[in-house]
């Protein structure tokens, strides 16, 4: 009887002491977002502003007071127009001074040159030294450097009164305004802004990875904000060699076939081409976590598992992170919370939607 009792005892201690059974981690659904083809050639896309190819600040020749301004800013202007006049007063009265110095040294000139046949006449009749020969020789030349002298000065003044009106070498548009009547000038200083007819591009500034990656020449696609369904080819024209103070690089980008539609001032976003050695591709931001050393994004394989994929950041952009990765056209990685998965985790994939940053 005893051991029958102690038997259902030990069997019950021994149940007490064995390891429960382990649970099954559960299946989280995430965010699953497909690679599209990536660009193997792309650099970034960067925002910029339409300018014209060529641009000019003018500026009087001389300083004045101004008396006139004949456009207004967005003033379409042709070659050869006035644009600004400044008080002509003072150069007349230059010009009318040079004038009578040029008289009087033509009147000069004209009284030595006298004097030197006269004095040619005494000497060949052995009535005048050779010696007061010389002398009239001598203020002859004087005289008549002095007319070249004060001809000259006639000259500048003349110019001088003709750049009393500020005028354009070419057709453009006025693009900024820098006086008004009444206000004096100094010569050389900043009037009006001219950008002249032609060709227009876009002007951007890179950082200093990114301007080391284009070269000139190199093609880019060019999309204005007030027209976000058309792409405009372009060309690289130009990188600046310097930074700025921003430590940030310009960089010029001619549209090859303008549109009457572009007009000056216009955002534009530009994607550039660069050198980069892999594809790179455009990613939701939620995608991109740290692992361990380096970036990576959470591969999703057939088995609805995930495995880490190191990364390469090229740029972050308003539409998500650039980056350089193994990742073909096809690829699944997770688009949000990759921080909480796990390597080998297993998960129910919801296809993401870029547009709203959520579920399709």
């Amino acid at each position: 009887m005893r051991n029958l009792i102690i038997v259902p005892l030990l069997l019950l201690a021994l149940s007490a002491c064995s390891k429960p059974a382990e649970q099954a981690e559960p299946i989280r659904p995430a965010l699953v977002y497909t690679v599209t083809a990536g660009n193997p050639q792309q650099s970034g896309v960067y925002s910029g502003e339409v300018h014209a190819r060529r641009e000019a600040d003018l500026g009087f020749r001389v300083g004045g007071k101004v008396t006139q301004r004949l456009v207004e800013l967005g003033s379409v202007v042709q070659p050869g127009e006035v644009l600004v006049r400044l008080d002509p007063q003072d150069a007349q009265l230059a010009t009318t001074e040079a004038r009578a110095q040029l008289a009087a040294a033509q009147s000069d000139a004209s009284n030595a040159r006298i004097e030197l046949e006269r004095a040619q006449k005494l000497v060949a009749q052995k009535f005048l030294s050779q010696a007061a020969l010389d002398a009239r020789i001598n203020a002859s030349q004087s005289a008549n450097a002095k007319l070249a002298a004060t001809r000259a000065q006639l000259g500048i003044a003349t110019n001088q009164s003709r750049y009393t009106a500020l005028t354009t070498e070419a057709a453009g548009v006025v693009t900024q305004v820098n006086v008004e009547p009444g206000q004096v000038v100094s010569a050389g200083q900043p009037v009006l802004r001219v950008a002249y007819a032609g060709d227009k591009e876009i002007h951007v500034r890179v950082g200093e990875a990114q301007a080391s990656q284009i070269k000139v020449g190199a093609p880019a696609q060019v999309k204005l904000w007030s027209a976000p369904g058309q792409v405009f080819a372009g060309s690289v024209r130009e990188v600046a060699p310097a930074a700025d103070e921003a430590r940030t690089y310009l960089v010029k980008v001619t549209l090859l076939k303008p549109d009457e539609r572009i007009r000056l001032g216009m955002s534009a976003s530009v994607a550039l081409a660069g050198n980069n050695q892999g594809a790179t591709v455009t990613l939701p931001a939620g995608a991109v976590f740290q692992h361990g050393a380096q970036p990576a994004v959470w591969l999703v394989n057939a088995q609805q598992q995930v495995a880490a994929v190191p990364v390469r950041i090229v740029q972050y952009r308003e539409d998500g992170v650039l980056v350089e990765a193994a990742l073909p056209a096809g690829s699944r990685v997770i688009a949000a919370g990759a921080h909480k998965l796990h390597d080998r985790q297993k998960i129910t994939p919801m296809p993401f939607n870029p547009a709203s940053g959520s579920a399709l």
